[in-house]
Formats: structure tokens, sequence, C-alpha cells
């Protein structure tokens, strides 16, 4: 099964250890209209990295932005940052990062990330 723009940054971002300042695409094997789209993300996911931070503390009730797990963090940073972009639905931008965590992480892990990236696109991300 080929990868997408998110699965190959959820990886870089994930090996990267978080670090958002040398988050780059390298090589892959992703179309060029991915390449465009994961290119795109990265590029707005470096921008707004401190409002990203901002609306993810916001939003998560009871949850200290440090104890967030890192697969579950690295999904809410890409997918705030693609719900910011506009350029995609919110339900398939909730459903396809809430699909990353569940493979990577938890069913839990999951619903968290769900909820959270929900709340954000309904009350932030109005179109």
């Amino acid at each position: 099964m080929k990868e997408d723009f998110r699965s190959v940054c959820f990886k870089i971002l994930f090996s990267s250890n978080i670090d958002i300042d040398n988050f780059s695409l390298g090589k892959n094997e992703l179309s060029e209209n991915q390449i465009i789209r994961a290119e795109q993300l990265i590029l707005n996911s470096k921008n707004q990295y401190e409002n990203i931070k901002n609306l993810i503390i916001k939003y998560s009730d009871n949850w200290n932005y440090e104890r967030i797990a890192k697969t579950e963090k690295i999904s809410l940073i890409l997918g705030i940052s693609e719900l910011s972009l506009n350029l995609t639905p919110l339900k398939v931008i909730v459903s396809e990062w809430t699909k990353l965590t569940d493979k990577h992480s938890s069913s839990e892990g999951a619903k968290f990330v769900n909820a959270i990236l929900d709340m954000i696109g309904k009350n932030e991300f109005k179109n």
C-alpha cells in the first residue's frame, strides 16, 4: 500500500522526536501532488507551531501538554495544521488523523485526537 502525505509527515515528525525546526520531507515515494501537499503541511506546521501548540493546550482540558503521548501530539500538530490550510473538509481531516493515531497508538489515543481535532475544527476553523 502506497503511503500518503499524512503518513509520511507523521513518520518524519515522529522520527525527529517532534523537532519542528528540522522537519523536512527528505526522500520518499510520494506522487507529485502528494509531495506538494506534504510540503504545504510541513511549512504550515513550522510557521504555525506556536499557535497550534496553544490550541492543543486550550482544547485538551485536564491534560498537560507535556504529558500528551508523542503519537497523539504529532497527530494533533499535523491535524491542526491541515485544518488551518482549509484545503480538505473537516470530517476527512479528523477521520484520517484519527486512523493514523489508532494505527500507531491506541483506540483511546485515537478518540482523544478525534475529539480535540473536531472541537478545534468546529470552533477555530469554521468554513
